[in-house]
């Protein structure tokens, strides 16, 4: 797919001023006015535009007309428990956009470090979601949720209204039967355990989601971010490998 660039609100026949960001991403491609570009609004919309000169160093853009609509037939979520290097979370959220979940939840637990997201912080992951899902080719960006408190982490959960399963190492059953059972799913959420673990409590309450399961991700211990990683990338494959003969 062609490079695109990002504007949140597209009108067909609009005249559009991108940001500081996508000008400066446009000017560094030497785009030439009148050049024909792609634009996306992340909601799964692609249209074509013409790219008319810059105006106190923001790009111009004529939205021309849609040229993709791109309908989401699944819903994948993962949830990731804050971690206290916050270069690991930059890189984690990188790539669950890369891999394809179409949101991605970040929560407090008990074990997670006082330590709260600033609002730089926050916008500075969303930014990272919208370069990571342009360079990945994605026109639907993932939905972005930050929970501070643990019972509201645990309600949006329960209005997701999707199977859940929970990451635990001492569980008698795995993602792999799950996922070879469940061959036709098209919605699931996946909660990540944090350093250290959930605490008994938090436990308790999580088991209390409904159509919930604790599940072993792999015989050997994976890190909190490893283990995103590798619930998302194994779900996603047997989601593209089973939805064709499912829908």
């Amino acid at each position: 797919m062609s490079r695109y660039y990002y504007h949140p609100e597209i009108d067909q026949s609009a005249v559009l001023t991108l940001s500081c960001e996508e000008s400066l991403h446009l000017k560094a491609n030497r785009i030439q006015p009148g050049t024909e570009i792609l634009l996306s609004d992340g909601l799964g919309n692609m249209y074509s535009g013409i790219f008319k000169g810059f105006v106190s160093k923001k790009a111009q853009v004529e939205v021309v007309k849609k040229v993709k609509n791109e309908v989401r037939d699944y819903q994948l979520w993962l949830w990731q428990p804050l971690l206290k290097n916050w270069s690991r979370m930059d890189w984690v959220i990188e790539k669950l956009v890369e891999i394809g979940v179409t949101g991605i939840g970040i929560f407090y637990s008990e074990r997670c470090i006082p330590e709260r997201v600033s609002s730089i912080k926050e916008e500075r992951w969303r930014k990272i979601i919208i370069e990571a899902s342009k360079q990945s080719g994605r026109i639907y960006f993932p939905v972005f949720k930050v929970i501070i408190n643990f019972n509201d982490f645990l309600a949006q959960c329960r209005s997701n209204n999707m199977d859940t399963i929970i990451g635990d190492f001492n569980a008698s059953d795995s993602i792999w039967n799950y996922l070879k059972n469940h061959s036709c799913f098209s919605s699931l959420q996946i909660i990540i355990g944090p350093e250290g673990d959930f605490s008994k409590d938090e436990k308790e309450q999580l088991q209390s989601l409904p159509n919930s399961q604790f599940l072993k991700f792999s015989k050997q211990i994976l890190r909190s971010e490893t283990a995103s990683l590798y619930a998302s990338m194994v779900s996603m494959a047997s989601l593209e490998l089973k939805r064709e003969s499912c829908y």
